[in-house]
């Protein structure tokens, strides 16, 4: 079943809500990044407190970050085909 044709009102509307969307989820995403480079340049100036929970912190966070870059590189595609869409 092909979706339906959007208007161009309704695919620049589409657009700049899924742009809106995006800068939204971005922005906490990086204020996620700058809490935790401040909290991992605190854990590495004080090697000493470096145990093994703080090492599982480290490779937990370091998975997150890895995923939620391929979410957000997944919306930004899915915005792109939608703006490409918008133009054609």
């Amino acid at each position: 079943m092909s979706e339906p044709k959007l208007g161009t009102k309704d695919q620049a509307s589409s657009l700049s809500s899924a742009l809106t969307s995006y800068y939204d989820e971005f922005a906490d995403f990086n204020e996620d990044c700058a809490f935790l480079c401040d909290a991992f340049v605190c854990l590495t100036a004080n090697h000493e407190n470096l145990d093994q929970y703080s090492i599982q912190g480290f490779e937990r966070n370091a998975l997150w970050l890895k995923r939620r870059v391929n979410e957000l590189k997944e919306s930004l595609k899915k915005i792109r085909e939608l703006a490409s869409a918008n133009t054609s």
